[in-house]
């Protein structure tokens, strides 16, 4: 039995598609925490605990092959720098972008369906309800 994908929500997904999305930018632990928490001072208690958490989630995905970088030490600990996908990295990013993205388009769509619905109605109210008054989902 195939084992079911991961998904990767909140800062697991975020990393992914911050990476993938500039592929020529180089990424460290330190940029992605910029990044991802842009309100926050470097010199804060918050800042250390969003680094500390960025930190753990680029080693998860460093350990799933979903990363690759080089380890290197500072004060703060150990941190990845130069930060690229894998080939499966970009399979996950692209998979955590349309599972992100696909609520908007099912709006979308339903708008759509809606405003079409409500042209129906105006030109042959008669004929809509015989035809169309079922919900197609």
């Amino acid at each position: 039995m195939p084992r079911p994908k991961p998904e990767f929500d909140g800062t697991e997904g975020d990393i992914l598609i911050a990476i993938y999305e500039r592929p020529d930018v180089p990424f460290s632990s330190y940029t992605l925490t910029q990044r991802l928490n842009p309100n926050l001072q470097i010199t804060s208690p918050e800042y250390s605990t969003a680094f500390a958490h960025v930190s753990s989630v680029i080693e998860d995905h460093y350990a799933h092959g979903l990363i690759r970088g080089k380890r290197s030490k500072s004060a703060d600990g150990v941190f990845f720098d130069n930060l690229k996908l894998t080939y499966k990295g970009e399979r996950a990013a692209i998979g955590v972008h349309k599972r992100r993205t696909q609520p908007e388009k099912v709006k979308q769509l339903l708008a759509v369906l809606e405003e079409i619905r409500d042209a129906d109605r105006r030109l042959s109210p008669a004929a809509f309800d015989a035809c169309c008054t079922k919900d197609p989902l």
